[in-house]
């Protein structure tokens, strides 16, 4: 399946959740996330959920990270004016972009090489671990640019399709996904 039909199909389908199923997903998603290892971790990248596009909650991973690890340091991206992305220190103090997305306000910046894992938003992944997102391109490009690795973990309500046609070299695959009833790793 071409990326633009996984895109259209998805959104698609998570568009139809009802307020309820989300949170049904997202607890479900909670007791996945809760089976990973996190003991070892000392900072992780997130981003904000957009609640008009029925993305996973992300701030219930990160609060459950929190209550176990207390001096974890959780990140958020920004977009800068070059269309670049760079992750900041969570801060109360929030901004939204030209996207609806809220961002932290540009405190403390946080680097890839500081970070353990970052939860990757997506629309879908494939088994082999590729991503299709809304189609920028800022997380391929800021993985891209950065050589430190990290585990990148995607968090996705439904399971994988079978394959992504329309990859590419600047594609980033996963580390893991998440979905409500399993962990992929690749």
């Amino acid at each position: 399946m071409l990326k633009s039909e996984c895109r259209q199909l998805m959104l698609s389908k998570r568009n139809a959740l009802s307020t309820s199923e989300c949170t049904k997903l997202d607890d479900l998603l909670l007791i996945q996330f809760q089976r990973l290892d996190w003991s070892e971790i000392n900072c992780v990248g997130s981003f904000y959920p957009m609640e008009s596009k029925n993305e996973p909650d992300t701030l219930l991973l990160t609060k459950f990270l929190k209550a176990i690890l207390p001096e974890v340091t959780i990140a958020y991206p920004k977009i800068n004016d070059d269309n670049s992305m760079t992750f900041y220190a969570e801060t109360n103090d929030l901004v939204e972009n030209k996207w609806g997305i809220p961002e932290p306000m540009p405190v403390t910046e946080i680097l890839i090489e500081q970070m353990d894992v970052i939860l990757v938003p997506l629309i879908c992944f494939d088994l082999l671990g590729q991503r299709v997102g809304f189609g920028k391109g800022y997380y391929d490009q800021y993985f891209g640019n950065h050589t430190g690795f990290v585990n990148k973990i995607g968090i996705s309500y439904f399971e994988p399709i079978p394959k992504i046609e329309d990859t590419n070299q600047f594609d980033v695959p996963l580390s893991k996904c998440i979905t409500p009833w399993k962990i992929y790793e690749f």
